[in-house]
């Protein structure tokens, strides 16, 4: 969980309302926001699609497949509208973290993860910060002489996850804040909305990307 104070919107968020953010976009990522299915779905479509495949080449393949459908949701996010939010949080920045998730989990169960497991589940959103975590793990003073695993998170002591969560926690909440500058996109709506589509796709490529090195490792 992220316990920290938050400022979306202008509106000064209670820890327990950053919490609520957070654990909502995973619970929605697992089940699923219509039009699009659960990450358990995406995981089984892969493995029928490819069932002679390995984990990682099952990954890549569902990476390039939901980078198209960012693609298309950024579009339209990008373009405005009203959207049901639980807090006050720009749709555009929310649909892409839900997605972001999304593909993570997906990827995280393809390679025989438990995302019961709280851990799995705090590294699934770990995963849309990127080499962030990697400067935060070594400013908590956690050596890193391999690359970040799923099994090396699951055996952190518990003081120094809890330090990384409250710390990403702050990364979390600096980058929501700062997406506010994109509503210079509305001056030009459709290009904002190409331009934000593209984004969109790059960043779920290098997400998607992450989630194989960090879950690659069989559980």
């Amino acid at each position: 969980m992220f316990l920290v104070p938050a400022i979306f919107g202008g509106v000064v968020m209670k820890e327990s309302k950053s919490t609520i953010l957070m654990n909502w976009i995973l619970d929605q990522a697992l089940a699923g926001v219509p039009p699009f299915a659960p990450a358990s779905a995406l995981a089984e479509d892969m493995r029928r699609r490819l069932p002679e495949a390995a984990p990682q080449v099952q990954a890549s393949k569902l990476i390039l497949r939901e980078s198209v459908k960012n693609f298309s949701t950024g579009f339209v996010t990008g373009l405005g509208g009203p959207v049901t939010l639980p807090l006050a949080v720009p749709s555009a920045l929310l649909s892409s973290w839900l997605l972001q998730a999304r593909l993570v989990a997906a990827i995280a169960l393809l390679h025989g993860h438990d995302l019961k497991d709280p851990r799995i589940r705090s590294l699934v959103l770990w995963a849309l910060f990127g080499d962030a975590v990697k400067e935060v793990l070594k400013s908590a003073g956690v050596p890193l002489t391999n690359r970040l695993t799923a099994r090396f998170v699951i055996a952190l002591p518990a003081n120094v996850f809890m330090a990384v969560q409250r710390k990403l926690g702050l990364i979390f909440l600096e980058r929501s804040t700062r997406w506010g500058m994109n509503n210079l996109l509305k001056i030009v709506p459709v290009a904002g909305g190409a331009v934000a589509g593209t984004l969109d796709a790059v960043v779920l490529r290098r997400v998607g990307n992450t989630a194989i090195e960090w879950f690659g490792e069989p559980a």
